[in-house]
């Protein structure tokens, strides 16, 4: 993959850039990448689910910290957007993925450099090395980058700018929650300052996700996922299912793993009107630590699940912070969010 130049300024600025977007990346690719080795990348037992978390409750706050540090996901409710808005997004989601590949490819072409735009089948994880069996359509929120990229179905723009922001407030309000035990030394309102909408840097995305039926799982070649397992590279996602749609889950706590414990997979199933929040790589760095960015999967479909076949669709709004930023704990080198988000799309999607 050549990379826009004209995205990262002058050729020297973006070999600098380049440098030091691949040396963050390795940590977390090398992760993925000994999953074989470590046997988490397996079909491990899966026994459990993630904590669900009543956002109107007293001791909410402290529930998602705990979560946080222990498990890197947790499921809200009464979080604030309605039923009805969710379910229009998976409705125009499910429209522009019953278009043909040509008409999904013609309509929003994929772009490396702005991460914006239609791929199918083409993200592989350094844990498999094997294509994800998905497609999906990249809205990255910076000025510019969905210029000719929008689907034509109607009301489509719209919607989807609308339930942006409706997703990054939401994404504002838990970051300003697990700000103060996750970064204590940032000035409060730091980490929802660092994420905006429609800037010329910014970096927020929507991905809307469809995972193909599956006629006949037996078939399938060995070590194929709908989404193999990897860590997100965002701050924190906040991914949006639907009922009988299952299989996502993620990894015990690697503390646990390494002590040599037999620790099953956590099952992060549809929760009626939850929405699944997962910490991610970039704020896993810029806590030092402090927060877990666990490891996750979506397993392909057991034969029950596949009678009939059917399609699976999630939405996932990642709250990535704006490409100046400085990615900077108390420990380890800084970096900027965009050299850091370059980074891990070349590891995915470079060939």
């Amino acid at each position: 993959m050549a990379l826009d130049s004209s995205s990262c300024g002058p050729a020297s600025r973006a070999d600098k850039a380049g440098q030091a977007a691949d040396a963050a990346a390795a940590r977390e690719v090398d992760v993925e990448r000994s999953l074989a080795a470590t046997g988490l990348g397996a079909a491990a037992a899966v026994q459990g689910h993630v904590p669900v978390i009543d956002m109107s409750q007293e001791g909410a706050a402290d529930a998602m910290w705990q979560a946080s540090r222990e498990t890197g996901f947790f499921v809200i409710t009464n979080h604030g957007i309605p039923e009805k808005d969710i379910d229009r997004v998976f409705e125009l989601s499910a429209q522009f993925f019953a278009q043909n590949k040509g008409d999904k490819e013609a309509q929003s072409p994929f772009a490396h450099n702005l991460n914006s735009g239609y791929e199918h089948f083409s993200q592989v994880r350094p844990s498999t090395m094997t294509p994800d069996q998905k497609e999906s359509l990249q809205i990255t929120a910076r000025a510019g980058c969905m210029e000719g990229r929008w689907p034509s179905i109607p009301e489509f723009e719209p919607a989807m700018l609308e339930f942006m922001r409706a997703a990054h407030a939401l994404g504002q309000r838990i970051l300003s929650t697990l700000e103060p035990i996750a970064c204590p030394k940032l000035s409060p309102g730091t980490l929802a300052k660092a994420h905006n909408l429609w800037v010329d840097d910014g970096q927020c995305t929507l991905r809307l996700l469809h995972y193909p039926p599956v006629e006949d799982p037996s078939k399938m070649p060995e070590n194929y996922w709908r989404a193999g397992p990897h860590t997100d590279w965002c701050c924190i996602t906040l991914l949006f299912q639907r009922p009988g749609n299952e299989g996502l889950e993620c990894a015990p706590n690697p503390s646990v793993v390494k002590k040599g414990a037999s620790a099953p997979w956590l099952r992060v199933d549809p929760v009626p009107g939850g929405i699944a929040v997962n910490i991610g790589d970039m704020l896993g760095r810029w806590s030092d630590g402090r927060l877990l960015s666990n490891l996750h999967r979506v397993r392909m479909p057991t034969l029950e699940e596949s009678t009939p076949p059917k399609s699976r669709y999630s939405t996932a709004f990642f709250m990535q912070a704006d490409k100046h930023v400085k990615i900077e704990g108390e420990v380890g080198e800084p970096i900027t969010a965009g050299d850091y988000i370059l980074g891990r799309i070349r590891s995915n999607f470079e060939k």
